[in-house]
């Protein structure tokens, strides 16, 4: 009979997920980062051969979202990157990677011992 309390697997499953999630934000922030640094140089140029101060102002808003955007996916890089950076390291990858393997035999071991047992006799 399961508590209510979390397996074993459960907890190591919610673990590898941070893991791989922290790994996926900070690379769609990464590259998110890199494009609002080339629309940076779009603007500035459309900013410098602006026909009027009305076109002006409607760029210089632009560039003002776009910092903040930037900004914005900045952060979440830099949130994320200790995690990222200490899975990068070999000897720590290798680590997260038995720890999927040790995830797929727990989960095993898990449904053995909470799903329906039966004997099977082994006299006859």
């Amino acid at each position: 009979m399961r508590n209510k309390q979390k397996t074993p697997a459960e907890q190591l499953s919610e673990f590898l997920n941070f893991v791989e999630q922290s790994y996926t934000d900070y690379q769609i922030a990464s590259e998110a980062l890199k494009e609002e640094d080339r629309r940076l140089q779009d603007l500035l140029h459309e900013m410098e051969f602006a026909a009027d101060k009305a076109e002006r102002n409607r760029v210089a808003t632009r560039l003002q979202k776009s910092r903040r955007e930037r900004r914005k996916n900045k952060d979440t890089v830099k949130l994320n990157e200790q995690v990222v950076r200490f899975f990068e390291e070999k000897p720590h990858r290798d680590t997260l990677n038995k720890m999927k393997q040790l995830l797929g035999r727990q989960r095993k071991e898990e449904e053995y011992l909470f799903g329906e047992r039966v004997y099977k006799q082994k006299a006859k």
